[in-house]
C-alpha cells in the first residue's frame, strides 16, 4: 500500500512489521522518499483515523528515537551537533498505521481520532525495537534516512537564521521621522547638525 502511494524517488525499500500485544493488534508499513512532504494514514479496526490519534502518536515517537538513537551511534561529530526533530525524520515519509482495538476511545465529534491512550506505548514500543533492527541489518537504506533527516535539520535551521536576520534588520532600518523633523542628506556624523527654527518659512534649505 505505501508503495503505491509513493509518486517520487524511493530512498528504501517499503519497511512493514507488525505485533499482537494482549488484545491490540498492530500493522505498519513505511518508506522514505525524495520529496520533503510526510503523508501518514491511520486506521482503527479498518476504520480511517483523519485526525491521528494515540497509535499514531506512538508510531511517530518510536520513529524519531530510532532515527536520532541510530544517527548518535553512527554519525560524525559534525553531524552529531545537529538537533534533530519529530518533524525533520518525517520529511519524506510515507507511512500506514493500523491497529485492531476492542472497544476504541475516539475523540471529536467526527470520531477521527483514536483517544485509547494504553495503545500509544503499545505502537512505540513496536515500532522503535523493529526499526533498531532493520537499521542494524540494512546500514545503506538506514544511511539514507539518516541523511535525509540531517538534510530537513538543517534547512530548517538555514531558514529560522534567514528569517531571524531579516526581523533583526527591519528592526535597525530607520522609518520615517515624525511631525516637523527631516532626515539629515550627509552620512558623515562629522558634519552633521541639528538646526532648531521657529516656522516651516525659517527653516529654508537648512
Amino acid at each position: 500500500f505505501v508503495t503505491d502511494l509513493n509518486k517520487e524517488t524511493a530512498l528504501c525499500d517499503a519497511i512493514s512489521f507488525s505485533d499482537r500485544v494482549d488484545d491490540v493488534e498492530v500493522d505498519i508499513a513505511l518508506m522514505y522518499n525524495s520529496s520533503y512532504t510526510e503523508k501518514t494514514i491511520s486506521f482503527v479496526n479498518n476504520i480511517r483515523t483523519i485526525d491521528g490519534g494515540t497509535h499514531e502518536a506512538g508510531f511517530k515517537a518510536g520513529l524519531t528515537r530510532s532515527i536520532v538513537k541510530y544517527l548518535n551511534n553512527n554519525a560524525n561529530a559534525r553531524e552529531k551537533d545537529t538537533k534533530i526533530t519529530g518533524d525533520d525524520v518525517r520529511e519524506g515519509l510515507i507511512a500506514v498505521v493500523s491497529v485492531k482495538v476492542p472497544e476504541p476511545q475516539f475523540e471529536g465529534q467526527t470520531k477521527g481520532k483514536l483517544g485509547s491512550s494504553y495503545v500509544k506505548p503499545i505502537s512505540q514500543k513496536l515500532t522503535g525495537e523493529q526499526l533498531d533492527k532493520y537499521f542494524e541489518e540494512n546500514p545503506t537504506a538506514a544511511k539514507s534516512i539518516m541523511d535525509k533527516a540531517l538534510m530537513a535539520a538543517r534547512g530548517r535551521e538555514a531558514a529560522k537564521k534567514a528569517r531571524d536576520l531579516t526581523r533583526k534588520k527591519d528592526s535597525m532600518t530607520v522609518g520615517t521621522l515624525p511631525g516637523k523633523l527631516a532626515e539629515c542628506q550627509s552620512k558623515d556624523p562629522a558634519i552633521r547638525e541639528l538646526y532648531l527654527v521657529e516656522g516651516d518659512s525659517a527653516g529654508g534649505s537648512a
